[in-house]
C-alpha cells in the first residue's frame, strides 16, 4: 500500500456557527491523481484552504507527508504547490517574468523556469505578454508556478473551470503526465465527474460538507446498479404506486420513470404490479446506471447506495 500524502482526521469547520464540513476523513495515497468531487458549494474549496493552512484547523486534524500541518507548516509548504481557482497573474508581464517573480519569492534555482515551461508546453510562448494568453494558457502558467520548487504534491482547485474542450484536454493530459511520468501526487477538485473519470485513480465525493464516497475508481464503478426505464399511460400514477411499494425513483416525469433495481427479477415484479393496477405499459428497458447517475444519487440520495 502506498504511503498517505494527505490525511484528515475528523476534520470539521464552521463559518459563523454554520457547519460547512462534517467529520471529514480523507486518505490520499502517494502517486495518485485524487479527484475531489462535489457540487458547487459542497465544501471543496474550504477543504483545500484548510489543507494549505489558509484557514486555521485544530491540531492533528490534518497530516501532510505524515506530519501535522500546524507544527510542520514550512517544511510541508516546501513540498507542495497549489493553484486555487484562477491564478493571480501580472498580465502586463510575460509568462517567463511571472515565473521569475514566483521563483524569487520561493528562492529556487533559475534553471527551473525553463523546466516548468517545458512541462506545461509554454516554452514557445514564454516571452509573450500574459494579457495575450488564452484562458487555457493562463491555467497552464498557473500550474507551472505551482511546479516551481519541484513539489511532491500538487493541490489544484477546479483547474479546468471555464475552459473550452481543447483547454480541458490540455490540462487533463498535463495532470496525467505529471503523475505517471514525474511521480507527482495530484489532488484536484472538480464538479465534473465525466472529466475526473478520465484521469483519477482515486475519488472522494463531498456534498453539503459530508463525505459520501472515498475509494478507487474501480470501487466507485462497483456501486453502479442496474436501473429500469418505465413508460406507461400514466407515469405520475405509476410513480406514486412504485414509491408506495418501496421502490426508489431516480427520475420521474411525464415521459418516463427511472427505477433503481437490484436484479432482473424486480422487472417482473414491477411489470406485475403495474398491470395489476390496470396500467398500460409501453416500455420496460433495463440498463446500467452511468457514473453521472451514480454521482447524482450519491449527492442527492446517499442513503440509497449505503447498503450496496
Amino acid at each position: 500500500m502506498a504511503p498517505l500524502v494527505i490525511e484528515t482526521h475528523h476534520l470539521s469547520h464552521a463559518f459563523r456557527n454554520r457547519l460547512v464540513l462534517h467529520d471529514l476523513n480523507l486518505q490520499v495515497p502517494a502517486g495518485s491523481i485524487f479527484g475531489f468531487l462535489g457540487p458547487n458549494g459542497s465544501g471543496k474549496t474550504t477543504t483545500i484552504r484548510l489543507l494549505l493552512g489558509l484557514i486555521r484547523c485544530p491540531q492533528n486534524a490534518i497530516r501532510l507527508f505524515g506530519k501535522d500541518s500546524r507544527t510542520h507548516r514550512l517544511e510541508i509548504l516546501n513540498r507542495l504547490g497549489a493553484l486555487i481557482e484562477s491564478p493571480a497573474l501580472y498580465t502586463h508581464l510575460s509568462g517567463r517574468d511571472n515565473l521569475e517573480v514566483i521563483r524569487l519569492a520561493r528562492q529556487v534555482d533559475k534553471k527551473q523556469i525553463d523546466r516548468v515551461l517545458d512541462r506545461v508546453q509554454l516554452s514557445g510562448d514564454a516571452h509573450q505578454k500574459v494579457r495575450e494568453y488564452s484562458l487555457g494558457m493562463r491555467q497552464r502558467l498557473g500550474i507551472a508556478m505551482a511546479l516551481l520548487g519541484d513539489p511532491d504534491l500538487l493541490i489544484l482547485d477546479e483547474p479546468t473551470n471555464g475552459l473550452d474542450p481543447v483547454g480541458i484536454r490540455e490540462i487533463r493530459e498535463l495532470l496525467i503526465e505529471l503523475s505517471q511520468q514525474h511521480g507527482k501526487t495530484v489532488f484536484v477538485s472538480s464538479h465534473l465527474l465525466g472529466e475526473m473519470e478520465k484521469i483519477a485513480t482515486h475519488l472522494a465525493i463531498l456534498n453539503e460538507g459530508h463525505l459520501h464516497f472515498q475509494g478507487t475508481m474501480a470501487q466507485l464503478q462497483h456501486l453502479q446498479s442496474p436501473v429500469l426505464s418505465v413508460e406507461t399511460n400514466d407515469n405520475m400514477a405509476a410513480a406514486n404506486l412504485l414509491q408506495h411499494a418501496g421502490y426508489h425513483l431516480q427520475e420521474s416525469d411525464a415521459e418516463r420513470l427511472v427505477v433503481s433495481i437490484s436484479d432482473r427479477r424486480q422487472i417482473a415484479a414491477i411489470n406485475h404490479l403495474l398491470l395489476e393496477r390496470g396500467m398500460s405499459i409501453y416500455a420496460l428497458q433495463m440498463h446500467q446506471q452511468t457514473l453521472e447517475d451514480l454521482f447524482f444519487t450519491l449527492t442527492s440520495h446517499p442513503e440509497t447506495v449505503e447498503n450496496r
